[in-house]
């Protein structure tokens, strides 16, 4: 990870200790190649878990030649021809009983024994291995998540002097900040990375507490979503008209973080509302227990693929994020549903925590409360479905707001950020930038 000056061809010699000097020489004259790897990737184009990072992937393919490297997945299937190409790295572990695993949270890991966090570490180096190959042949490299994507981002970068870029959603940001020596990792990352992208001002300022020097190359942007065209929004709305039942939706995995439990509690007593709740998880069975407890009218309905999710954000009132910050300081980033429920012109009721409140004007464009507090999210409920003037000033300025978090435009500023990574880093990149080879 200590860098090198650059010679033509791709070599290189040492450098002063500390310093990192740019030796990328641009691979491709038509647009440059982007390597980006993830620790989460969904296990086929229907799948919406970690859904936003293939949808990135496809935002930068206009501007960059893209391969994203992604771990192994026991669901997965074989990925048909995209705007970019998937790679998932193999381990030296049977296939079966590795434990680093697409779709899988990384965060459980620090309460595991020292063999589990061993066996991880091979899988790791494996990922590393196959990342240090795909890197030979890459211009700029964009990391998803510090660990274990950013860090082993930053090992390449500073070996092979590939400019460095790392997008943090929330997840890897508080397991730095809860393992032994994360701190250290995190001053390590930073300084093996041109950028640092943090999905909400609140992230940001967390990486800022737990790294200082990150400051200055801290920039927020958002993750994005595809807004419906009007045609998709008439459409939705003849669905919407043809259900009888009034609808509130979750969707999310069915994990403490999410806080179903607070919104489980809030409907109860709410007679003439039915709660659909999308997506899976290690507390799926307990949430069951307590709806049955609570005589709700409540479907589990699993995992959902792109045109379910669509269609329930037609179909239903209001859409709910309960999520909560955990007893060891975990909150989330900006749920991406909260953008698309909005884009539907759903209204939205989220806690007040993370990047939901950066997101949501309270009254204006949805409606938010106090984390946790599942009466107060029951008061919002009753007031959003029972007043309709407030639900459609709300919808209309929802769907306005979410316009900005558009594709088009979210791509187009990481594009902008991995660029100004290519102009700081190399001379020629910058050339065939300004001369219009990635054709923007």
């Amino acid at each position: 990870m200590f860098a090198g000056d650059s010679q033509p061809r791709g070599r290189w010699l040492p450098s002063p200790a500390g310093a990192r000097t740019p030796p990328t020489t641009l691979k491709h004259s038509y647009k440059p190649t982007l390597l980006l790897l993830t620790s989460s990737f969904p296990s086929s184009p229907d799948d919406e878990t970690c859904g936003y990072v293939r949808d990135f992937s496809r935002s930068l393919a206009a501007e960059f030649n893209v391969t994203v490297l992604a771990p192994p997945d026991r669901r997965a299937v074989r990925w048909p021809s995209d705007s970019f190409k998937l790679i998932r790295s193999r381990s030296v572990l049977p296939f079966l009983r590795d434990p680093f695993q697409a779709g899988d949270d990384l965060n459980d890991l620090v309460g595991k024994s020292p063999l589990s966090k061993l066996v991880s570490l091979v899988s790791v180096f494996c990922f590393l291995a196959h990342a240090m190959a795909l890197a030979l042949r890459a211009d700029v490299i964009c990391s998803n998540w510090m660990v274990p994507s950013g860090l082993v981002g930053a090992l390449i970068s500073r070996s092979l002097g590939r400019p460095h870029v790392v997008v943090e959603h929330s997840g890897a940001l508080h397991l730095l900040a809860r393992m032994r020596g994360g701190r250290r990792i995190a001053r390590f990352i930073v300084k093996g990375s041109d950028q640092i992208v943090t999905v909400s001002e609140d992230l940001k300022r967390k990486l800022a507490r737990l790294c200082p020097e990150a400051a200055s190359k801290v920039e927020v942007i958002p993750m994005g979503i595809n807004v419906p065209s009007s045609g998709e929004k008439t459409a939705a709305e003849s669905d919407r008209d043809s259900v009888a039942c009034r609808a509130v939706l979750f969707i999310g995995r069915l994990i403490e973080i999410k806080g179903l439990r607070v919104l489980l509690k809030a409907m109860q007593g709410l007679d003439g509302l039915q709660l659909i709740v999308a997506g899976d998880g290690e507390s799926r069975d307990e949430h069951q227990r307590m709806a049955r407890e609570l005589s709700l009218n409540a479907r589990f309905i699993g995992r959902i693929g792109t045109e379910e999710r669509r269609h329930l954000l037609s179909i239903c009132d209001a859409v709910v994020i309960p999520s909560i910050v955990l007893a060891n300081g975990r909150s989330e980033g900006t749920p991406v549903v909260c953008l698309e429920a909005m884009a539907a012109g759903r209204v939205v009721i989220a806690s007040r925590v993370g990047g939901l409140a950066e997101v949501i004007s309270d009254g204006e464009n949805g409606l938010l409360f106090e984390q946790g507090d599942h009466q107060m999210l029951k008061e919002k409920l009753m007031t959003a479905l029972n007043d309709d003037r407030l639900r459609e000033r709300i919808s209309v300025n929802a769907q306005h707001a979410a316009a900005t978090y558009d594709w088009t435009r979210i791509g187009l500023r990481f594009a902008d950020v991995l660029r100004g990574s290519l102009r700081k880093n190399d001379g020629i990149g910058n050339r065939r930038i300004e001369s219009g080879c990635t054709h923007r």
